[in-house]
């Protein structure tokens, strides 16, 4: 049994860097795209033969959150038209898909999209209640069922490995059960697809069946999770564990916070090309949230900023309307060309997953797990209502100021995530200092809360030095809270054509540059010296600004340093030295937990 839970979508209310991220997606992508042309079509038609992928699921079940979390007329009136044109191309058997008869469920993708549909039509019913999109569910679940038996998978593994055929049907499956208590659609996850003995190393390199798919393996891991919620199987945890173990003590994570060079595992450090893919990072993040919620406990929020901030808002264009399969951190960056594929529909669905994600339940509590300006109104419990009403420029600064407002004096606990680069943390409570202790994930702080009572937090937010690791050894990455930073070569003509990589920067000559409009309003730089080549006796030649990782033009995030005593281990990874260099490291005191 989970810990904590989300809270849903319409209940949460988010501005500041985030909403401003959340609005570009929905208004200059979401709204933007040709639904009937790009998406529908293919499934009125059906008469795609083979390979074909569109990612219609994945981009419709943005929409319905989108819709849900903003209550928006446009996106209603869209919704409404997607669904209804999508349930009128559903066959009287149950497909759902968009190939001819005799292409359907052995053709590579196809058993992939509709699991996506299937996962839509049930969120649709979720958040608005449309029984019309859980019986279509239903019926696609059942067409499925019938239709996928071992040989089946057997069949679908010839020319790749089964996890990546059959990405999200499990997923779909245990949502199915979810909403119907259909034991069916259990035992189809549990027998036929053998979920509960799933177990696969970790393989690093893009080869033969692409075994070493990270996307492929995180759906894996999460759809074991969900499982365990289920049965309380412990097994069911051992292969997410050993993913983290991989991601933070083998090198497997880059300083973006995200994995996987041309979609699969690699542990090299290597930053340019086809890094980091979107569907990594975002089923990354939702593995995390998942983690959190089961354990209540641990480094996941730092691990989810980290990623949020760096690699998912890398993946998105400044105006929003772009999209990227891949956000190297060394090189040019590249935009996908399309709409339609994997990458864009589920950058729109984990962006449209990111209100859940910043506040959670607990014990009839509230934990806060990501820092933006935002408004959570919820029902803590039986007729009692709550608001808790952050205040913040977070990232800009660690300084944060939370209202809470329940209807009535009631005792509760508020949690708040601390940061592993926060070295300092002081809290208060309506002007009062709260205690916070040495080593700790949260700080939880309860007491009878009374209307508009007010805490605030602030976070010391230093420059740091992030020491690399493998093809990055000897050089340093620059950071500040959350944010990673990194160098564009047509904001600095003087390296305009040089070799980036010969670089070499002074760590004293940090300096904060705000506001910096480069990325997003009231975005930031940092000012810093620099030599064009090895350090000499002369002074820097060079007067650069890094700006926000975000940047779409960023080409360089690592540096040769003028003296790397300085730089230190990433707090994220499970190196030898974490606890010492940061001593709220591996925390005792936890969410959940006495004392």
């Amino acid at each position: 049994m989970a810990i904590l839970e989300r809270f849903p979508a319409h209940q949460v209310r988010v501005s500041g860097l985030i909403g401003h991220r959340l609005d570009l997606t929905w208004k200059n992508n979401l709204l933007a795209l040709d639904w009937d042309k790009d998406f529908l079509k293919p499934f009125q038609e059906k008469s795609t033969e083979q390979g074909a992928y569109v990612g219609l699921g994945k981009t419709l079940e943005a929409l319905v959150r989108f819709t849900a979390s903003t209550n928006d007329a446009e996106l209603l009136h869209l919704r409404q038209h997607v669904i209804d044109s999508l349930l009128a191309a559903q066959l009287p058997d149950g497909y759902l898909g968009l190939f001819t008869p005799a292409s359907r469920i052995t053709v590579l993708w196809d058993v992939h999209e509709q699991s996506y549909i299937l996962l839509a039509l049930i969120s649709d019913w979720r958040y608005f209640g449309h029984e019309a999109s859980l019986n279509a569910a239903k019926r696609l679940g059942d067409y499925l069922a019938a239709r996928i038996s071992r040989q089946e998978l057997d069949l679908l593994g010839r020319d790749h490995s089964v996890a990546l055929s059959t990405i999200g049907l499990d997923r779909a499956m245990l949502a199915l059960y979810s909403a119907t208590q259909d034991g069916r659609f259990l035992d189809f996850v549990t027998g036929v697809q053998d979920l509960p003995v799933w177990d696969l190393p970790i393989v690093e390199g893009r080869h033969d069946k692409i075994e070493g798919h990270a996307y492929a393996y995180f759906t894996k891991c999460l759809a074991q999770l969900e499982l365990h919620e289920i049965t309380g199987d412990e097994r069911l945890m051992s292969q997410t564990r050993r993913a983290l173990d991989y991601l933070r003590k083998n090198s497997g994570l880059v300083v973006t916070g995200t994995c996987s060079q041309s979609e699969c595992w690699h542990s090299d450090q290597r930053g340019d090309g086809d890094l980091g893919e979107t569907c990594a990072t975002g089923y990354l993040i939702r593995l995390l949230s998942m983690l959190l919620q089961l354990e209540g406990d641990g480094p996941y929020g730092d691990l989810m900023e980290r990623a949020i901030y760096n690699a998912l808002f890398g993946a998105q264009s400044p105006d929003g309307r772009r999209l990227r399969y891949y956000v190297p951190f060394e090189g040019p960056r590249v935009y996908w060309d399309l709409d339609t594929y994997c990458c864009p529909g589920n950058f729109r669905r984990i962006m449209s997953e990111l209100p859940e994600m910043v506040y959670y339940r607990e014990r009839g509590g509230v934990v806060i797990n990501l820092y933006t300006a935002s408004t959570l109104r919820t029902e803590l419990s039986p007729g009692l209502s709550l608001q808790v009403q952050q205040e913040t420029d977070y990232p800009n600064s660690g300084e944060v100021t939370v209202r809470v407002s329940p209807d009535s004096p009631t005792p509760f606990a508020v949690s708040f995530c601390i940061p592993t680069w926060c070295k300092q943390v002081t809290a208060a409570v309506n002007g009062e200092p709260v205690s916070v202790p040495e080593k700790c994930h949260f700080l939880r702080i309860e007491r009878e809360w009374k209307p508009n009572d007010t805490i605030q937090l602030s976070m010391d937010m230093p420059w740091r030095l992030i020491r690399g690791d493998e093809l990055q050894e000897d050089r340093g990455a620059v950071m500040r809270g959350p944010m990673l930073f990194c160098l564009n070569p047509k904001r600095n003509p003087a390296v305009e054509g040089k070799d980036l990589k010969s670089i070499t920067i002074d760590p004293s000559s940090l300096q904060l540059l705000v506001p910096d409009d480069t990325v997003r309003p009231d975005g930031m730089a940092c000012r810093l010296k620099a030599w064009n080549s090895e350090v000499g006796s002369q002074p820097p030649d060079l007067d650069l600004a890094l700006t926000e990782f975000a940047d779409p033009g960023g080409e360089a995030t690592y540096f040769r340093c003028s003296d790397m005593s300085v730089a230190a281990g990433d707090e994220l990874l499970g190196e030898g030295d974490q606890e010492e260099s940061h001593p709220r490291a591996n925390a005792a005191i936890g969410i959940g937990k006495p004392g």
